[in-house]
């Protein structure tokens, strides 16, 4: 990703996705849990640590210890801000009252292994809360260049106990059509595969192309939360998902205080709903095109 030091504190995500059509009807993803399944986060910062409600480690770092999630480069704390910060001082998230289960599988390298991103994917999908709160959504602003079965199978156990998936689609496209580039799971079918778009509507040049892309969202100077209480703007396809699962836990809690029924593919279609295509663009660029609430 490309960054860029903050300079108003302003989330154009917001706007973007059109998120405040919910907060005005007293949905502001209550009643929902995400795992952000990256780098850690600071779960001190001053607009993320009222929304934390568990952090587990399942690298190396800090000699492995399980409860130790310390973000090394602000990039998990990043993706964190942009779903759920709680607007305390400085930032608000696309789902404020979200509640976010940290979970760490990418160490201070950035890199990407699949033995942890299976154990981090399968204990998300097995974990309860002390009051029996369970995942919703999982965050992936991640990816690896090659496949292996026991990653799709972590990830199916995850949809089969109605989990949403939502993950990066990668930032190494070339701006052409002609071209694939494929990172799993973001590849697989049944995921949510988010690439990126500038307030332009022009699709941000390094995004992803592939015939399972699913939609496009604000990937260009996202603003956002930084470890120590810090802000700043990033670039790429890490900080577009996180608004594709800020808007699934808005739609989450409308559904759930309506008491309405849900299920993976009565939510997708909701998606698909309040989506529009670009004009010049095929699927492979922009899929079932940008989200707007």
């Amino acid at each position: 990703m490309k960054s860029t030091q903050a300079d108003t504190k302003i989330n154009d995500g917001i706007d973007f996705i059109n998120a405040k059509k919910y907060w005005e009807n007293g949905h502001y993803g209550q009643d929902t849990v995400i795992a952000v399944i990256d780098t850690g986060c600071d779960i001190n910062h001053e607009e993320l640590k009222g929304n934390i409600i568990g952090t587990f480690n399942f690298t190396d770092d800090d000699n492995g210890k399980i409860n130790i999630a310390t973000d090394y480069t602000g990039h998990g704390t990043h993706v964190s801000g942009i779903i759920a910060a709680t607007n305390t001082k400085h930032s608000i998230g696309i789902a404020p009252k979200a509640k976010l289960l940290v979970i760490k599988a990418i160490g201070h390298t950035s890199i990407s292994t699949h033995k942890h991103l299976i154990k981090a994917i399968r204990f998300a999908t097995a974990w309860r809360g002390k009051n029996g709160e369970r995942v919703d959504i999982m965050n992936l602003s991640l990816g690896t260049k090659s496949d292996v079965p026991q990653l799709r199978k972590a990830v199916d156990e995850a949809l089969q106990e109605n989990i949403f998936v939502v993950v990066a689609a990668g930032n190494y496209g070339d701006g052409s059509e002609l071209t694939d580039e494929i990172l799993y799971p973001g590849y697989y079918e049944e995921v949510i595969q988010v690439g990126a778009v500038g307030k332009n509507l022009v699709p941000t040049h390094m995004s992803n192309t592939n015939q399972n892309i699913d939609f496009l969202s604000l990937g260009e100077s996202v603003y956002s939360t930084y470890p120590q209480n810090n802000y700043i703007r990033l670039t790429g396809t890490s900080v577009a998902t996180p608004h594709i699962t800020g808007a699934i836990s808005l739609i989450l809690s409308y559904f759930k205080a309506k008491h309405l029924p849900f299920s993976q593919n009565i939510i997708y279609q909701y998606l698909l709903s309040h989506s529009f295509l670009l004009k010049g663009y095929t699927n492979k660029t922009q899929g079932n095109g940008v989200l707007k609430l």
